[in-house]
């Protein structure tokens, strides 16, 4: 019996380990702005779980975004006005890691009349918050400021982080080095977004995903994707990049597959344009707030 507890508990703690993910470090950050991200990193920890999240005031919006997770949302908070408090963000960002629903961010947001332009002071080194007027009320502007709590390839206040769909199937993503490279950059984020087509069964827009010509492309590029993803492993295990490389560049695509499809099935030019606008976005070392 001794015996048994004891590799259940060696189970349980690689199982642990396997879920947890590194701790960000930001080399172009100041002391002062480390200082600040260890204090909200702290204030969150008590509810760092869905559970606790819900039980603190925020609930989940949107769905799983592949480059943002899911947004939980503490709508006191967000109406509060343009204030700026390290310990209490508006929003928290989940996504899976190896199954597991993890705490991977924050965001500080709030609603602002169209007229008032100016920000609240934040991090030290002023990161540049963004604005997405399209989800605020009439004659407001919701502006934002996100916080990654773990690694991303764009920075600590980036507004997505393609590493994770890698996470959420269990993957290593790719080192931050490899987006260094404009070209590399954006092939790992193509097949990230084509990994998230198989992550997350209900699509990124599940409206759409419904629809039976969509639902098929989905279906089939699906398969084609579940079928690279073994081999993908095996090359970044095997530190062979150029094989990566070329898994990679397949899943891409797989992806321009379901992005044309996405599109060709939304028939409204507004909401078309505001898809194509983010899985741009979530394909290129766009909308990120960097501090150097």
């Amino acid at each position: 019996m001794y015996r048994l507890l004891i590799l259940l508990s060696i189970i349980a703690s690689r199982v642990a380990s396997a879920q947890s993910l590194p701790r960000p470090d930001w080399p172009g950050l100041s002391a002062k702005a480390h200082e600040q991200i260890h204090e909200v990193d702290s204030a969150v920890a008590p509810i760092a779980t869905v559970d606790a999240a819900r039980s603190a005031g925020f609930g989940p919006v949107f769905g799983w975004i592949p480059t943002m997770g899911t947004h939980w949302v503490n709508q006191m908070r967000m109406f509060g006005g343009a204030r700026f408090d390290l310990t209490s963000p508006s929003q928290l960002m989940f996504s899976p890691v190896n199954g597991k629903q993890t705490l991977v961010g924050v965001a500080f947001a709030y609603f602002a009349p169209v007229s008032d332009t100016t920000h609240p002071e934040s991090f030290d080194g002023n990161p540049p918050w963004h604005e997405h007027p399209d989800l605020a009320p009439p004659g407001s502007r919701l502006v934002m400021l996100h916080l990654w709590l773990v690694p991303s390839p764009d920075g600590a206040f980036a507004g997505h982080n393609p590493l994770l769909p890698f996470w959420a199937l269990g993957l290593t993503p790719p080192e931050a080095d490899r987006f260094a490279d404009a070209a590399e950059s954006v092939r790992i984020r193509r097949a990230a977004l084509a990994l998230s087509a198989v992550a997350d069964s209900n699509g990124l827009f599940p409206v759409l995903a419904q629809r039976p010509v969509v639902h098929a492309v989905l279906v089939s590029e699906g398969d084609s994707i579940r079928a690279l993803i073994p081999q993908l492993d095996a090359a970044q295990k095997a530190g062979d990049w150029t094989r990566w490389d070329a898994i990679a560049t397949q899943l891409g695509a797989h992806w321009d597959v379901i992005r044309d499809a996405y599109l060709k099935s939304a028939v409204n030019p507004r909401v078309n344009e505001r898809m194509t606008k983010l899985m741009d976005e979530m394909a290129t070392p766009s909308h990120t707030a960097h501090v150097h």
